[in-house]
């Protein structure tokens, strides 16, 4: 039975390391892309320009 419940609590810590690990909290900066150009952040004019 304790041999049960340790591989379970094993199992459970395992599962929120990797979903802490993979989650992007300490990535910094690099992380986000604001694409740029010569006409500035292309986010802001994507409804004036289509774009492929």
């Amino acid at each position: 039975m304790n041999t049960i419940l340790l591989i379970l609590v094993l199992t459970a810590l395992a599962s929120l390391l990797v979903s802490y690990a993979r989650h992007d909290r300490f990535a910094g900066h690099a992380s986000t892309a604001h694409p740029l150009d010569e006409l500035g952040p292309v986010e802001e004019r994507l409804h004036l320009v289509p774009r492929a």
